[in-house]
């Protein structure tokens, strides 16, 4: 804004200006006059209609809005925005309803973020009549919550009643922030401050008792989660005790305390088949993998009792009678035929006799558990993949 308009306008301005403004309105209607100028009888071509007439307002200096695209104003709205905004022209106190007004009018028009800017310019102004103060931080608060920000909200509703403890639409809007910010105690405490007031308040009346409905909820949801995780805790304390005492020795990612986490399997068939307890029995049970390194194939056996030995297991995927893997089209691999093994912790080969149970398999000396899957090794006995297999791993 240019100089001139930095200082206080003289009355002999004013009065200009009110000419100037008079002047440019008697010439958009004089136009609009000579538009309707024969148009008797006919319909009116050009005029106001739905499509057109916020174009048409556009065109007159009062209603113009190319200062929010950055174009330049005419000298007369640079005047306008004088008397209504400028500090100079203004006390804090007019300011303040300036702004408060351009809040409300776009509040009216759906406009929120600009009736929070207009509401905050009127804030700014550090008007001393606590009553607007009072109703421009419930306006803001008003336009916050309908965008979605209740924290924001409330923090208005917060300082409306600090001014003006009784004021009922600050009280109702801090209820609905807290309630939609499943704050229920606060809700219920906002309520309690506003049906003392009006005992009768329908909305607040209506917000309180939904309040304490999901309140209530709220807490027995709370304790379902709680007892299902002490259930959760109890149950992992007692597979990790169990662990330990048939001592299978873990390989730990955290810490220096066993934990089950590094339980968790990695491989995609089972991880939602981790180590568990069977309830009946009590035993451990695990997902296990078969590995084909000749043909780069892969057996997922997603509950291995501890108890059960590997050639139980065998029997079941390659004994007589039983459908041939696709891929063994040779028919070579036989429970009888197969060699086992898994590997150490420093990478050598710990062969697995194939009555063994898988809980002593998975406690043979040098052996390490990763991420809770025994990963078990197997060949037909001296073929020439077993062979090869064995000279890269002296």
């Amino acid at each position: 804004m240019s100089s001139q308009h930095n200082k206080k306008m003289s009355d002999e301005e004013r009065t200009e200006l009110m000419k100037q403004m008079d002047k440019d309105l008697e010439e958009h209607f004089r136009k609009l006059e000579e538009k309707a100028k024969g148009r008797e009888g006919k319909r009116m071509e050009g005029g106001w209609t739905e499509e057109n007439w916020e174009e048409e307002m556009q065109n007159h200096p009062f209603f113009n809005q190319g200062w929010k695209e950055g174009k330049e104003l005419s000298p007369m709205m640079k005047g306008l925005q004088d008397l209504k905004y400028s500090p100079d022209e203004n006390t804090p106190e007019e300011l303040a309803v300036n702004y408060k007004e351009d809040g409300n009018f776009n509040f009216k028009c759906k406009k929120y973020r600009f009736a929070v800017a207009s509401y905050t310019e009127g804030l700014l102004a550090k008007s001393s009549d606590s009553l607007v103060n009072t109703q421009l931080y419930t306006n803001r608060a008003a336009s916050q919550y309908h965008i979605g920000n209740y924290r924001s909200s409330l923090h208005d509703c917060e300082k409306a009643v600090s001014l003006t403890p009784g004021h009922m639409k600050a009280l109702l809007r801090g209820a609905q922030c807290c309630f939609a910010l499943k704050r229920y105690d606060d809700c219920q405490t906002w309520c309690d401050r506003g049906l003392k007031i009006d005992s009768k308040h329908a909305e607040l009346l209506k917000i309180r008792s939904d309040s304490v409905r999901l309140s209530k909820e709220k807490e027995r949801d709370e304790r379902k989660r709680a007892m299902i995780e002490k259930k959760k805790k109890t149950e992992e304390k007692k597979i990790l005790d169990e662990i330990r005492s048939r001592g299978i020795k873990i390989e730990q990612k955290k810490g220096v305390e066993l934990n089950l986490s590094d339980l968790e399997p990695c491989h995609p068939a089972a991880v939602q088949k981790p180590v568990h307890l069977d309830s009946s029995t009590g035993e451990l049970v695990f997902p296990v993998l078969f590995l084909y390194p000749e043909f780069g194939e892969t057996d997922f056996i997603e509950e291995f009792r501890e108890s059960e030995a590997l050639q139980q297991h065998l029997q079941v995927m390659f004994g007589d009678g039983v459908e041939r893997p696709p891929w063994d089209t040779n028919n070579r691999y036989k429970p009888d035929s197969l060699v086992v093994y898994l590997e150490s912790e420093d990478c050598k080969l710990l062969e697995v006799p194939r009555d063994y149970t898988l809980i002593q398999a998975v406690t043979l000396n040098r052996f390490v558990l990763k991420a809770g899957t025994p990963n078990f090794i197997l060949f037909v006995k001296n073929s020439k993949s077993h062979l090869n297999f064995l000279e890269r791993h002296k």
